[in-house]
Formats: structure tokens, C-alpha cells, sequence
């Protein structure tokens, strides 16, 4: 029995050391949107607009690196979001997620 219970306390560890915080956008919603892996932000076109995940209410409790999207925060698997300005100071506009390739770090 004991070693029942060291086995299955060794497989939970061992899953959980594969999921590195602070390496991957949020994985509740991989493969709904591009991740961005320089800032851990997802972002994409909606609405005929360039948006990217943002820290809101989500900053409260995230201790990742300075400037990264909280990897693991979301309300009702809905997650922070802000529009993407292009040049000057209007939204980019888009049709397709890959067209806010260029200014998913602004």
C-alpha cells in the first residue's frame, strides 16, 4: 500500500515538473490563438482588430518575469485582453491572426 502511494505521489510530481510557469502561454486555451513566447501573451485578430492578452486583475497574483502575461490566471476561461495600436495611435486593423504578427509587442 505504501508503495502504492510513493508511486502515485512520484508520477504527480514528476507531471507537474513538466509544465514550466514561466515557458508557455496559458495551456486552457493552446491552440485557440498565436502565443507570442517572448512576452507568454496570446494575441490575435477579433472583431477586425489586433488585441493581445494583458494582465489586469491577473497582475494581482503573478510573480513571472517583468512584462510577461500571467500563464495561468483566467475568469470563466476568458483571459485579460488590450487592442494593439499600429502606426500612430489607431488600432491595427486585421482580418486574419497573422496580420498581427508585426505588432503583437506593442
Amino acid at each position: 500500500m505504501i508503495t502504492t502511494v510513493i508511486a502515485v505521489t512520484l508520477l504527480f510530481a514528476a507531471a507537474q515538473g513538466t509544465y514550466v510557469q514561466y515557458k508557455w502561454c496559458n495551456a486552457d486555451f493552446t491552440n485557440k490563438w498565436p502565443c507570442n513566447g517572448a512576452n507568454l501573451c496570446y494575441y490575435g485578430c477579433i472583431k477586425g482588430y489586433c488585441w493581445s492578452q494583458c494582465n489586469g486583475a491577473g497582475a494581482l497574483d503573478w510573480d513571472g518575469p517583468e512584462g510577461t502575461c500571467n500563464t495561468w490566471y483566467h475568469l470563466n476561461f476568458n483571459i485579460e485582453w488590450c487592442w494593439l495600436t499600429g502606426a500612430g495611435s489607431k488600432y491595427q486593423s486585421c482580418s486574419k491572426d497573422s496580420d498581427c504578427d508585426g505588432v503583437k509587442m506593442n
